[in-house]
């Protein structure tokens, strides 16, 4: 490997590493809890350029109690190489043990750019996301972007795949970021279809004392 390379693989990787280590810092008495989210998807490759997909997910909170689940469906086309767009619908039912269940529609929208160097792949996300519950009849206000910066490294002769990343979540209306999400993740391909993966998320939340651990299992079929 040239040392240009090695020096920008080095410089990239110690920038998602102080992301991902910076809610270390975080105040010893904040509120933790922890959470399970369960994904399955189907995937299907329409033609080279355009795919579309499917994936029903069910969080869980503390205690494994069904905290919120949901049915997403949306396509991804790939404009160039290093550039894809896409959009998804999300039919979203909230339990609540303290009042009324609620039911929400969201709609999402992406653009994605990629760069590979060497082995890793970088991905920079951002999204656009709106909420609409169905009880009331305010439609779409819960405007918020988000942006996301992941990094998955492909390991030689393995079919396991490593990935690290970060998010913000910039709330429209309050004009400010409120959440912070850090990730990890570690994918293992069973043969050219099916896939598994288990991972990490971190929900630091900006304006309140607490912080969300969540634990995620998905599997994924690709065809």
């Amino acid at each position: 490997m040239k040392r240009q390379t090695f020096i920008r693989l080095a410089f990239i990787m110690a920038c998602l590493a102080t992301f991902i280590a910076g809610p270390s810092r975080v105040a010893a008495q904040e509120e933790t809890e922890w959470n399970t989210w369960t994904t399955f998807e189907v995937k299907k490759d329409i033609t080279d350029r355009l795919s579309a997909y499917v994936a029903p997910q069910v969080r869980f909170a503390e205690q494994f109690e069904v905290d919120e689940y949901f049915i997403q469906a949306g396509v991804e086309y790939e404009l160039f190489k290093f550039l894809e767009v896409g959009g998804n619908y999300r039919y979203l039912i909230n339990e609540r043990t303290s009042k009324s269940t609620e039911y929400f529609h969201r709609m999402a929208f992406d653009l994605v750019g990629k760069h590979d160097i060497s082995r890793f792949e970088l991905q920079l996300r951002t999204r656009y996301t709106n909420y609409d519950e169905l009880d009331d009849n305010e439609g779409f206000n819960d405007a918020t972007m988000r942006y996301r910066l992941k990094s998955d490294y492909d390991i030689p002769n393995s079919k396991f795949k490593p990935l690290i990343g970060v998010e913000f979540f910039h709330q429209l209306e309050d004009k400010e970021i409120n959440k912070i999400r850090y990730m990890a993740e570690l994918a293992y391909k069973i043969n050219k279809v099916h896939d598994i993966a288990i991972g990490y998320l971190m929900h630091a939340y900006m304006n309140e004392d607490r912080r969300a651990n969540i634990v995620t299992l998905e599997y994924q079929i690709d065809f």
